[in-house]
């Protein structure tokens, strides 16, 4: 196992934390796909829980996609697919939502995925991505006081600008962060100075990646990101100070 300390997990909820710590140790590479977790017994003697708990959180592990049990082999870390990653985000992510900290942190993955999506995108979109994106973006424009149809089109553009980019991975690895973007933009959608802002930077995007400028796409993608994590911050701060009062 890492070399973590090991504490007594609390007596709480012991299968769901055994299980979120195994987790963790998978997400953040400490074990890597294909080693080979301890026995059930081993487990149970580092955590300082019985082999029923062990056995639990092993089960939930597996149907999270993390672990695979061989017979006669024993039970080994799986690389999780892209349905399985975005689950184990949201649910890491869920533990600190609201937090100034837990934002920063999904911004500055987007950014490092999503400025390198745009400039590949203004370099490789063929001309029916343009039209796709462009669409998402008509869609924006025609949402009015409608903050699903906003949010659906905010989110489409985003996808498609990073299918446009032609690197499945960069696709896959924005693909766990859907669902947070999706709260923070309909937190955003509540400050109509920060839609229109928000439909302005949409227009770079799209502008740039339309002139074939990746340069110019990249740095109109960084500048929205920027903007709407400001925006968002304040707004969960201000949240935050009323629930407070």
């Amino acid at each position: 196992m890492p070399p973590t300390a090991i504490q007594p997990l609390p007596r709480l909820s012991l299968f769901e934390a055994l299980a979120a710590q195994i987790e963790e140790w998978i997400l953040s590479g400490q074990l890597e796909a294909g080693a080979k977790l301890p026995s059930e017994g081993s487990l149970g003697r580092q955590f300082a829980v019985s082999r029923p708990v062990v056995r639990e959180a092993l089960a939930q592990l597996r149907e999270r996609g993390l672990i695979e049990t061989v017979s006669g082999s024993g039970t080994f870390v799986k690389h999780p697919d892209a349905d399985h990653l975005t689950e184990a985000v949201l649910r890491h992510l869920r533990v600190a939502a609201g937090e100034t900290e837990s934002i920063a942190k999904v911004y500055e993955a987007r950014l490092a995925i999503e400025s390198t999506t745009a400039r590949l995108a203004a370099e490789r979109a063929t001309p029916h991505e343009l039209e796709q994106i462009e669409t998402l973006l008509e869609s924006m424009r025609a949402a009015g006081a409608d903050v699903d149809r906003w949010t659906a089109s905010d989110l489409g553009f985003h996808v498609a600008v990073a299918q446009a980019s032609h690197n499945p991975f960069l696709s896959t690895l924005l693909a766990p962060l859907v669902k947070v973007i999706e709260h923070g933009i309909k937190e955003s959608f509540r400050s109509r100075p920060a839609v229109r802002a928000g439909l302005v930077a949409h227009e770079q995007v799209y502008s740039r990646i339309e002139a074939g400028d990746p340069r110019g796409a990249e740095q109109a993608m960084r500048d929205h990101l920027a903007d709407s994590e400001r925006r968002l911050t304040a707004a969960r701060g201000g949240a935050t100070r009323r629930r407070s009062r």
